[in-house]
């Protein structure tokens, strides 16, 4: 196991091969190259500018603390607004200079400078008002901001102020609504923003709000184990489509892998959670009555694009079009052993299988997230098995015996049907 950046095990591979004579120093070059020239890489150097121009934030903070009640208003207003105006030029001018990270740092400190004065000038003149609504209104001026400048830095302080802005209106959900929808409006243009400046850690960072505000919406729903099967069906909508954009045209523009762990990551903390059955109450509620059998069955058709995609990868013989029926059929599985009753053990089967399907399918698509979530899963699975779902020794003996003989048996017929495998397994 190599602890090394990506581009640095290239780079040494590289290495590697020319010392060996497999490419001749010209190759080299241009391999050194094209690593070199896609996008500006988060280096040590960045990190401490970036530390930098957050520690003389916090200097001016901490300064204008101390001498607040010394100072006039006027003093007040005018030390934020030309604090904002200063780290406006500065970034501008480190731009035109060609200094990325200085540039980005700058535009950080800018956008922080913005919230800072919302917040002071609020205080100043006794504005009254909700806090939510001053984080959004900051949220908002950064993500406009990220929008005129590109910047990354900005981007991801705009995705993550408006993820705090729905987290602080958890309160006001109790008494009005389950789902913030106009969230998803804000969320859709940071998404957007981090696809048309192809920022990677935008992009994680709008999975991550996506995923956030989904587990926040079964949380607060009236019926949270209706609402976690609909977002079960829902990851493996999304698992259907990140693996038609990998067999395609790759629509992510190379982030499919890291989403794809996202998706999986979700339908497996789902899984958990109808599994082990300990949904809370919600706010004010009261004990569910029974599901109908068509409101279990319900969640299922929310899959009906997993199961048009598979059939377009069956059409058109896409690469991944096997595993395309195979989330198919692992969705399905979920989504009618939770919805409906069933035997004891079945769902921590299928729990278990889940998790093999994902480690399997972070294998064949070498991906190595996926390959830790589902072994991590699987481990994680057995001790909530042992230590909470089965009843007593003899039936939680009984149940890792057939899990065992189960698994074991795979392998060796697996084995038995690969004849690649066969002399090393």
């Amino acid at each position: 196991m190599h602890f090394k950046s990506k581009n640095a095990v290239i780079g040494d591979a590289i290495a590697n091969w020319c010392d060996r004579g497999l490419v001749d120093a010209e190759t080299a070059l241009r391999l050194r190259a094209d690593l070199d020239s896609g996008q500006r890489r988060f280096s040590f150097n960045a990190f401490v500018i970036s530390a930098g121009v957050v520690c003389l934030c916090f200097a001016a903070m901490t300064f204008v603390a101390a001498n607040w009640e010394d100072m006039s208003r006027l003093s007040r207003l005018l030390l934020v607004v030309l604090g904002l105006w200063a780290a406006w030029g500065a970034a501008l001018w480190t731009g035109l200079r060609g200094l990325y990270w200085w540039h980005e740092a700058l535009m950080l400190l800018a956008c922080g400078m913005f919230g800072a004065g919302i917040m002071l000038v609020s205080q100043i003149y006794h504005i009254q008002g909700n806090a939510a609504d001053a984080v959004w209104l900051w949220g908002a001026g950064t993500m406009l901001a990220a929008l005129l400048t590109r910047g990354t830095m900005a981007l991801a302080l705009a995705i993550g102020l408006f993820a705090l802005w729905h987290g602080m209106q958890f309160d006001s959900f109790a008494q009005q609504s389950d789902v913030n929808l106009p969230y998803l409006g804000w969320w859709l243009v940071g998404a957007a923003l981090a696809w048309w400046t192809h920022s990677r850690i935008g992009a994680h960072l709008s999975v991550i709000a996506l995923c956030f505000w989904l587990l926040s919406v079964v949380a607060l729903a009236t019926a949270p184990e209706q609402a976690a099967l609909f977002l079960a069906g829902a990851a493996v909508v999304a698992i259907s489509g990140l693996l038609a954009s990998l067999s395609a045209s790759g629509w992510l523009r190379g982030f499919e892998g890291a989403a794809l762990g996202y998706a999986v990551l979700m339908l497996g903390l789902v899984t958990f959670f109808l599994t082990l059955g300990t949904a809370p109450e919600p706010y004010g509620g009261q004990a569910d009555d029974p599901p109908t059998l068509w409101h279990s069955l319900l969640p299922l058709i929310v899959m009906l694009p997993s199961l048009a995609m598979a059939m377009t990868g069956h059409i058109r013989h896409w690469t991944l079009r096997y595993d395309l029926w195979i989330a198919l059929g692992a969705g399905v599985i979920v989504l009618t052993v939770h919805g409906l009753p069933t035997l004891p053990l079945i769902p921590e089967t299928v729990l278990l299988a889940l998790f093999i399907w994902i480690t399997r399918m972070g294998w064949r698509l070498d991906l190595r997230n996926l390959r830790n979530i589902g072994m991590a899963g699987f481990v994680l699975a057995l001790l909530v098995i042992y230590g909470e779902t089965v009843g007593s020794l003899i039936g939680t003996s009984g149940f890792y015996l057939g899990a065992g003989v189960v698994l074991l048996g795979g392998a060796w017929i697996a084995t038995r049907l690969d004849p690649k495998r066969g002399a090393g397994t």
